[in-house]
C-alpha cells in the first residue's frame, strides 16, 4: 500500500485524476459490453436472422392454442376450423416473414360409394405437393387430403383437406377429436373388394384359414391416425416380385438410391399413402431435431 503521507499535493492530484480516468474507462467498457449484448439479443429476435426451421418453431410458439370455432351439428362434434387456422397463419407468416405455397397435385385416387338412402357419394384421394419457404431457404412437402361430395365437389374439399392437414402437422394443430394413432385399433370402412386394403385383404384370408395370428384392420382414408410403426410395416411389391416395406424405401430414398427414388413415383392408393405420411412425420422430426441441437448450440 503506498504511503500517501509521503506524497506532495501535486502527486495526490494526480493520483486522484488517475484513479477518476480508471473508473471512468470501466464505466465505458460496462456500457459498451452492456450495448453488445443488447444488440446480439436483439439480433436474435430479428425475424430476418433467423433460419426457416427458427421461424417456423418460433411461429408455431407464438400461435399458441387456438379456439375451436366449427361445430358438426349432425356427428355432435367441435373442431378448428379451416378459416381459424388459416388466420392465425397469415399472422406469424407476415411476422416471421415465411409463406406456404401449394404447387401441384401428384396423385389422384377417385371412387364411389352407395349411401344408406341409394345415392352414390364420389371419392377423391390427392396428394399435394407444397413448399414452404423464406426466400432464402425452403422446405418441400407432400399432404394428404380426401374428399366426398355427391355432386362436382369432391376433388376442391380434397385439395381443401390436404391443405388444412399440412397446416396441422406443420404447426402442431391438434382437434380434440384428433384420436392417438396408437390408442385405438381402427376398423376400415370398405365398399367393395377391389377397394380393400392390404392389410385388410390378409385379414379376410387368415380368418378363413382359421389362423390366430390376424393383423389390425387399417383406414387408410384417415392416414395420420395410422402408427409410425404400421406405416414403416406397410409391403409393397418392389421390381422383381420382391416385397419391401416402406420405412426401408424412405430410409434408401433419404440416402439418394436412384432407383428408390423413380419407385416411389410410381406408387399408388394405400402404398403412396403410407410413403407420403411416412415421409412427412419424418421431415417433421428432422425439423424438430434440428432445431434442438441449434439450441443446444447456442448454450
Amino acid at each position: 500500500m503506498s504511503d500517501y503521507s509521503k506524497l506532495t499535493k501535486d502527486e495526490l492530484g494526480k493520483r486522484l485524476d488517475d484513479a477518476k480516468k480508471e473508473i471512468q474507462d470501466l464505466k465505458v467498457e460496462k456500457i459498451k459490453a452492456n450495448s453488445d449484448r443488447i444488440k446480439k439479443e436483439k439480433a436474435k429476435e430479428d425475424p430476418s436472422n433467423l433460419n426457416l426451421a427458427q421461424k417456423l418453431a418460433k411461429a408455431m410458439d407464438d400461435m399458441g392454442a387456438l379456439a375451436k370455432d366449427g361445430s358438426n351439428n349432425s356427428q355432435g362434434w367441435t373442431f378448428i376450423s379451416e378459416s381459424a387456422i388459416k388466420a392465425a397463419i397469415r399472422r406469424v407468416a407476415g411476422k416471421y416473414g415465411f409463406a406456404i405455397i401449394p404447387t401441384k397435385i401428384n396423385k389422384i385416387d377417385k371412387y364411389e360409394r352407395k349411401t344408406s338412402r341409394g345415392g352414390t357419394l364420389y371419392f377423391y384421394d390427392v396428394i399435394q405437393d407444397f413448399i414452404v419457404t423464406d426466400g432464402k431457404e425452403q422446405y418441400e412437402m407432400q399432404m394428404i387430403g380426401t374428399g366426398s361430395d355427391s355432386g362436382d365437389k369432391a376433388v376442391n374439399k380434397a385439395v381443401t383437406v390436404a391443405f388444412k392437414n399440412l397446416e396441422k402437422q406443420l404447426f402442431n394443430v391438434s382437434d380434440q377429436n384428433d384420436p392417438d394413432p396408437d390408442s385405438e385399433t381402427n376398423e376400415a370402412t370398405v365398399p367393395a373388394e377391389n377397394n380393400q386394403p392390404t392389410q385388410t385383404r390378409k385379414q379376410s384370408r387368415a380368418t378363413k384359414s382359421g389362423t390366430k395370428n390376424v393383423k389390425k384392420a387399417i383406414d387408410w382414408s384417415k392416414p395420420k391416425n395410422i402408427s409410425s410403426q404400421d406405416l414403416k410395416n406397410h409391403l409393397v411389391k418392389y421390381p422383381g416380385g420382391t416385397f419391401v416395406n416402406i420405412g426401408t424405401i424412405l430410409a434408401h430414398v433419404r440416402a439418394g438410391n436412384a432407383d428408390a427414388k423413380k419407385f416411389v413415383n410410381t406408387l399408388e392408393g394405400n402404398d403412396a399413402i403410407a410413403y407420403v405420411e411416412l415421409d412427412r412425420r419424418t421431415m417433421i422430426a428432422d425439423a424438430v431435431n434440428k432445431i434442438k441441437e441449434e439450441k443446444k448450440q447456442e448454450a
